[in-house]
């Protein structure tokens, strides 16, 4: 933090805020100083309608937001059932998202929101394309809570198209998953990190809870994080413990309730892990890669050794055939590439090969003729 050059003003990791003793502060969102270095004009009447609210000269926010408004309906999707339903992460996120777009829109009217408005909030954080996106995939979910509960009759964000053109993380291949244990030898808590989740399948949110507990004639039995409040998604994941993951777990130190545990000896939280993941990813030379990615390619592994859909949703806890058969049309398209080209190199190398041709009747007559004249 450094120190302020206005009254009342502080500036916290690139953020500004007025803050007077023993109130809250209010932070300044307009750009804080122009090309030149000069406070902007903008900035400073913020900063004076900020001061006059401290000080009780302007009309302080009603506590309940005004009925129709977008503050009014996000703020009774926040204290529905479905929201509170949502895990602590997953209501977190939501927060930060909606409450970023009411800074804007949370006193206009939401039943006048139309399509074109919610391209155009998106196109306006183009720049941020992956959360532009997940705008649209929180506004959507909004309207279809508001439906259902009669607070709306239409979904203005349905049929708003992606502009994040990606398939999503990165999936590990098999030169990197070699590169990282090259680095990260049997007996570290990065080497034991890329077992579970690559032998299990298990996603970040598994792996940083999955532990002894859940061991049992050589197989692990979990109920999956994700889900796990909801009778049509719980998944509960039953598997084998592979050797790799075996010998991994015999080598490095282990906790009791959790297989990995930080410098503490605390179980990861679902972002530390993901974290320590980055870190150790970043040290064996591989950024491109992460946690999330080794799922994927966990079920590159499996479909490329001809499992089934039904057996793929089995091992990661899928509900829909369709997303297992993603994976196995993948799989199957390498497959066929390579043998293809393995045909091609098989002809080669028989075609390379020279092969006698037949005897002209020239040579056969010759050879006659001197069996005929050799003393009998």
């Amino acid at each position: 933090m450094i120190k302020a050059r206005i009254r009342y003003l502080i500036e916290d990791r690139g953020m500004y805020y007025v803050r007077k003793p023993g109130q809250r502060k209010i932070r300044i969102r307009e750009t804080f100083q122009d090309s030149d270095g000069q406070v902007t004009a903008a900035f400073m009447a913020a900063y004076f309608k900020a001061l006059e609210t401290l000080d009780g000269k302007a009309a302080a926010p009603p506590p309940t937001p005004r009925e129709k408004t977008f503050f009014w309906l996000v703020d009774q999707y926040y204290r529905s059932a479905k929201f509170k339903g949502f895990d602590p992460l997953t209501q977190a996120d939501k927060r930060s998202v909606l409450n970023r777009f009411c800074e804007t829109a949370g006193n206009l009217p939401y039943a006048a929101l139309r399509r074109d408005d919610v391209e155009a909030s998106q196109e306006k954080r183009r720049e941020t394309p992956a959360a532009a996106d997940k705008l649209v995939k929180y506004l959507r979910s909004l309207f279809v809570w508001a439906i259902k509960n009669k607070h709306a009759t239409f979904n203005p964000a349905l049929g708003v198209e992606k502009i994040h053109d990606s398939d999503g993380w990165h999936t590990w291949t098999a030169e990197e998953v070699s590169a990282y244990r090259a680095h990260h030898p049997v007996g570290t808590k990065a080497r034991l990190a890329l077992e579970i989740m690559l032998n299990v399948g298990a996603r970040i949110s598994d792996a940083c809870r999955i532990g002894r507990q859940h061991e049992g004639e050589g197989r692990l039995k979990f109920v999956a994080w994700k889900g796990r409040n909801k009778s049509k998604t719980r998944r509960t994941i039953d598997v084998p413990i592979l050797p790799e993951l075996a010998h991994a777990l015999s080598s490095a130190p282990t906790g009791d309730m959790t297989y990995l545990v930080n410098d503490l000896g605390r179980g990861f939280t679902i972002n530390g892990l993901g974290n320590k993941m980055r870190d150790w990813c970043d040290a064996a030379g591989l950024p491109q890669c992460s946690a999330h990615g080794l799922r994927k390619a966990s079920a590159v592994i499996f479909a490329e050794n001809e499992a089934t859909a039904p057996e793929l949703c089995a091992i990661f806890g899928w509900s829909k055939l369709e997303t297992a058969e993603i994976y196995i049309r993948e799989a199957n398209k390498r497959r066929m590439t390579t043998n293809a080209f393995a045909r091609l190199e098989d002809h080669r190398k028989r075609k390379s090969v020279s092969v006698p041709g037949p005897k002209t009747s020239n040579e056969t007559n010759r050879k006659n003729s001197r069996d005929k004249s050799k003393p009998k």
